[in-house]
């Protein structure tokens, strides 16, 4: 385990992570940071809970959407089973003959 200090609106922490996550702890509390900063300067009055809240609750709202993205991106080359990838060949394969027929046809 290792020990890492990080800055989150302009107060320092002490957090433990896994030997080799060092970095990803870093970009990831750089990013939490950049976002806190945002949300603070939109939301001047607001106490640093409420506000650590609402940029970790829009970060995993975010989060949920990529995730669903990524479902309907997978769900969507489903459709692309062996029938239709054997049809997209064949369709390949015979516009990929008619050219080949008609260079033959020009070059004669």
């Amino acid at each position: 385990m290792s020990q890492v200090e990080i800055k989150v609106h302009g107060r320092e922490y002490r957090v433990t992570c896994e030997t080799g996550q060092e970095d990803r702890l870093q970009k990831s509390a750089a990013f939490l940071n950049k976002r806190v900063s945002a949300m603070s300067a939109d939301l001047p009055d607001i106490s640093e809970t409420r506000l650590m809240l609402l940029a970790a609750l829009t970060i995993c709202d975010e989060l949920f959407e990529a995730r669903e993205r990524a479902l309907d991106l997978e769900d969507a080359g489903v459709a692309l089973d062996a029938d239709t990838l054997g049809g997209a060949s064949r369709a390949i394969e015979a516009a990929a003959k008619r050219v080949s027929d008609i260079t033959a046809k020009l070059n004669s």
